[in-house]
């Protein structure tokens, strides 16, 4: 079922910024919202949870490859310091585009992660793919990841 929503939902979505057009505003959003995910990236590869999670939204849906839905901060924070717990564990991932609707209010941004942590014998494992990561501005003017999703396999070339 999740498989459904990831494949039907997330594609829905691309379509709807598919034919925005890019004034300045847009670009000047566009170019947030990277900074943003490289921000974020940024945070991730430092390791400190309190960074990290102020990039979700509380209400925020993550979906973790081969694991359920995680849905809220809180439940995303759970896996992330599980994760965390996992020797030798980082997680790095870089912003390939930005997409930001004509309302300036909700946009995406997809591109490519690289994992990696030691499996039981100590061995480093490394693992890719792909995400996309739909984020909503707030009131501040900050940008919140609401709804993000991962895919492994290969990075595009």
């Amino acid at each position: 079922m999740y498989k459904i929503v990831i494949l039907f939902v997330v594609p829905l979505l691309l379509i709807m910024f598919v034919g925005c057009s890019e004034d300045t505003s847009r670009k000047d959003h566009r170019q947030e919202l990277i900074d943003a995910d490289v921000a974020w990236a940024n945070a991730a590869a430092s390791g400190e949870v309190d960074k990290i999670k102020q990039y979700w939204s509380d209400d925020a849906i993550n979906y973790f490859p081969g694991q359920k839905p995680a849905i809220g901060k809180e439940q995303i924070l759970e896996i992330v310091k599980h994760n965390r717990s996992i020797p030798g564990f980082s997680l790095s991932w870089e912003p390939r585009n930005a997409v930001v609707s004509n309302s300036g209010d909700l946009g995406y941004t997809h591109g490519s992660y690289k994992i990696s942590f030691n499996d039981s014998e100590g061995n480093t494992l490394v693992k890719s793919g792909n995400y996309v990561c739909i984020w909503k501005k707030q009131e501040d003017g900050s940008w919140k990841c609401v709804m993000e999703s991962s895919v492994p396999g290969p990075q595009p070339q």
